[in-house]
C-alpha cells in the first residue's frame, strides 16, 4: 500500500511539471491569438487542481504511516510480550572448608573439602496486573567438611526448592495471599555468613527454618507487613496419626529506609505452633526414627539497623514450650545470632562481619553453645563475591557427637545474574 501511494504522488508530481510545460508552450506558440488567455486561465485552474490532490494524498501517506502495521506472529495477551513478563535469576557458590575439632576424650578430628555448595534458578512470571509465579530450582551439596550435618543431610538433587503463586496489586489494596511450596515466616534468619550446608549453617536457620506446602495471607502498607499461614506439619504428635492442617504461625515487622540519611531498620517478631516442624530438626528427628510426645510452641524476635555503611543484627529464636521425644524432656531448645560490621568502599565493596552466637538445649541437634566469627565479604567484580572467613565453636557436654571444640576456616565463591 505504501508503494502504490509513493508510485501514485510521483504520477501526480509528473503531472504538475508537464502542465507547466505546456503553459509555457502555449504561450509562446499561440501568441496574438485571441483566445490565448482563456487557454492559460484552464491551464492554470487544473493545475491548481492537480496540486491540492498531491497535498491531499500526501496528508492520507502521512496517516497511514502513523498506523501500526499488524503482527505478523498473531501473537496475542500473555504470549505475545512474554520477554518482558517473565524474569529469570540465578545464584552459583562454591565453596572450601577445614576444620579441626577436639573431643572430649581426647582425640582429635580434622577434615577438609571443597564443595559445589549452591545451585539456584530462579523463574518469575508476571501472569496479570493480580497474579506472580514464581519457580525455584535448588541443589546444595551438604557433604563439605562439616561432621554435624554429613552424616544426617546428603547432598540433594536438582528439585523444586520453592513454587508460589502470589495474589496481590499493590495500587488497589495492601492485602496479598500466597500458596504453594514456601519457606514460611517464622524467623528473619539474619546473616552476613554463608548460609549453606557445605560450609556451616547458621544457628537461626537451623532452629527455625521451615519448608512447606502452606497458604498465607497478609498485608503490607507503609513499611509495616502483617502475616499469617497454616500448613500440614511433617512432624506428628506420637500416637496422632491423624493427617491434618493443623501447623500455624504469624509475622510482623516494621522496615524503614532513607537513602539521603544512609539509615535502614527492620524490627520484627514470629510464632509458630510447632517449632519442631523446621527441616533439620525433623531430619534429625527422622534420622533416629524419633517422635516428639507433643506439639512445641516457638518465638522470636529480630532486629537489623544500618547506618553510613555500619550494620547490627540481633535475633533470639526459641521454644516456648519443653520438647519431649519419646518420654525425654529435651529442655527448651534456643538459638541467638549477634552480628555486627561495616561496608567499606576501597576499591569495590568491602563487608566486615563479625558475630555471636549460641544455643542452649540444643546438643541433641548438633548445635554449638558457644560460636564466635569474623567474616570478610570482597566484591571482586559485578555481583560477584568472595567470603572468607573463621569460626571457633565450644560445645555443651549433651552435644551428640561428643565434641569440646572445634575450629572452621572456610571460603566462597559466589555469583549472582
Amino acid at each position: 500500500m505504501v508503494m502504490y501511494f509513493k508510485t501514485l504522488k510521483a504520477l501526480l508530481l509528473g503531472l504538475c511539471i508537464v502542465s507547466v510545460a505546456a503553459v509555457s508552450w502555449v504561450s509562446s506558440s499561440l501568441a496574438g491569438e485571441g483566445s490565448l488567455d482563456q487557454q492559460v486561465q484552464e491551464l492554470i485552474q487544473q493545475n491548481r487542481a492537480l496540486t491540492d490532490r498531491l497535498t491531499e494524498v500526501e496528508q492520507q501517506l502521512n496517516e497511514m504511516k502513523s498506523v501500526p502495521e499488524p503482527s505478523r506472529a498473531g501473537g496475542v495477551g500473555f504470549l505475545s510480550d512474554l520477554e518482558d513478563r517473565i524474569t529469570i535469576n540465578g545464584l552459583l557458590e562454591f565453596g572450601a572448608a577445614y576444620h579441626s575439632t577436639d573431643m572430649n576424650h581426647g582425640d582429635f578430628e580434622h577434615d577438609s573439602d571443597l564443595s559445589m555448595t549452591t545451585v539456584q534458578l530462579g523463574i518469575e512470571a508476571e501472569i496479570n496486573d493480580w497474579v506472580n509465579a514464581e519457580m525455584v530450582l535448588l541443589y546444595e551439596d551438604a557433604s563439605g567438611a562439616i561432621d554435624a550435618y554429613e552424616d544426617i543431610r546428603d547432598g540433594t538433587d536438582f528439585d523444586v526448592d520453592e513454587a508460589i503463586i502470589t495474589i496481590a496489586n499493590k495500587d488497589v489494596t495492601p492485602a496479598f495471599m500466597k500458596a504453594g511450596k514456601m519457606y514460611v515466616p517464622f524467623g528473619a534468619r539474619l546473616t552476613h555468613f554463608p548460609d549453606d550446608m557445605g560450609i556451616d549453617s547458621p544457628l537461626t536457620l537451623l532452629l527455625g527454618e521451615t519448608l512447606e506446602k502452606a497458604v498465607l495471607i497478609g498485608a503490607e502498607y507503609a513499611g509495616f507487613t502483617v502475616s499469617a499461614y497454616t500448613f500440614n506439619g511433617d512432624v506428628e504428635e506420637a500416637g496422632g496419626g491423624d493427617n491434618v492442617i493443623e501447623t500455624y504461625g504469624f509475622d510482623a515487622n516494621y522496615a524503614f529506609e532513607d537513602e539521603d540519611l544512609g539509615l535502614d531498620l527492620l524490627v520484627g517478631g514470629s510464632y509458630i505452633s510447632n517449632i519442631a516442624d523446621s527441616d533439620w530438626t525433623e531430619e534429625v528427628l527422622d534420622h533416629y526414627d524419633l517422635e516428639i510426645d507433643d506439639y512445641a510452641e516457638g518465638a522470636d524476635a529480630y532486629l537489623h539497623v544500618g547506618y553510613q555503611g555500619f550494620f547490627v543484627e540481633a535475633e533470639y529464636m526459641a521454644a516456648v514450650d519443653h520438647v519431649n521425644v519419646e518420654g525425654e524432656d529435651l529442655g527448651k531448645p534456643t538459638v541467638w545470632n549477634i552480628e555486627a560490621g561495616y561496608n567499606y568502599n576501597w576499591w569495590r565493596n568491602l563487608e566486615i562481619a563479625l558475630q555471636y552466637a549460641g544455643s542452649d538445649d540444643c546438643g541433641s541437634l548438633r548445635l554449638p553453645r558457644d560460636r564466635y566469627g569474623i567474616n570478610f565479604n570482597q566484591e571482586v567484580f559485578d555481583n560477584t563475591v568472595l567470603s572468607v572467613g573463621y569460626m571457633y565453636d565450644e560445645y555443651a557436654t549433651d552435644d551428640d557427637l561428643d565434641r569440646n571444640t572445634r575450629d572452621l576456616i572456610f571460603g566462597q565463591l559466589a555469583i549472582e545474574f
